[in-house]
């Protein structure tokens, strides 16, 4: 693995370039290393250039992570491939590493936290990265169309899951979650997914999906959560089949 490395004003700019396995994470960990003992301690992780991620790679994230945080600092990373992102994802790491689509997206976001005082690492809760998500709600004959906007993750999971259970209370709800605008959704999301869906089941109702974007439907595949949950291709279709199905949920 190629690592290149340039610095802009108080952020360093690491480029891996190729596959980050077991064989070549160690590299990066003793260059992140280098760089947060002579002091520079606020890094982006350039990964424009990064082919394939495993767990070992995923380790030197987060120990870089640390590293940074122990410093005062923080590390983040941008520019993430599609055969990448998906590792990422279900990981779980990104609810709580910073991940920006570009590095210049992410080098706004560090200087935005140097100038306001933001602590770094967790604390921040991924602050200026889309954690924000809207849920609107319209009612279909006896179900109910819950339409998520923007980010499901560790932020905004907690308002799906209150929404949903306070339609749950109701019993016998049937509820279609239309993901069109949802743009992300990580470990976390997919939990409040799961709960919300178990949830309805045992009032006597049901939770499907609906109109899945291919980056969040790759993400949900690769768990295996769409051999547990329904999962239709349009909104239509999902209220269609909940008009002539039952409300369990299938066996994963």
């Amino acid at each position: 693995m190629k690592i290149g490395e340039r610095k802009e004003g108080s952020v360093v700019i690491v480029t891996p370039v190729g596959r980050m396995d077991t064989v070549r994470a160690p590299l990066l960990e003793s260059r992140i290393g280098a760089i947060v003992r002579r002091g520079d301690h606020r890094i982006v992780l350039d990964c424009a250039q990064m082919t394939y991620i495993s767990s070992a790679g995923l380790r030197v994230l987060v120990f870089g992570a640390k590293a940074c945080h122990r410093e005062g600092g923080e590390l983040s990373i941008a520019s993430v491939r599609s055969e990448c992102r998906p590792v990422l994802d279900a990981s779980g790491l990104l609810s709580f590493i910073d991940c920006h689509e570009t590095v210049p997206a992410a080098l706004a976001a560090a200087d935005h936290a140097q100038e306001d005082g933001i602590p770094a690492g967790r604390s921040r809760l991924k602050a200026g990265n889309g954690q924000k998500m809207e849920i609107g709600e319209l009612r279909n004959g006896e179900a109910v169309i819950l339409t998520l906007d923007g980010h499901l993750n560790s932020v905004t999971a907690p308002s799906l899951e209150a929404r949903a259970a306070s339609l749950i209370r109701q019993g016998g709800i049937r509820i279609v979650l239309d993901c069109s605008r949802l743009v992300y959704v990580n470990s976390t999301g997919l939990r409040a997914l799961l709960i919300c869906a178990k949830s309805c089941q045992l009032e006597g109702g049901k939770l499907v999906i609906a109109s899945l974007q291919a980056h969040c439907r790759q993400v949900m595949g690769m768990s295996g959560f769409l051999s547990i949950i329904d999962c239709h291709e349009t909104v239509e279709s999902a209220l269609d089949g909940l008009s002539r199905t039952g409300g369990e949920l299938r066996d994963g």
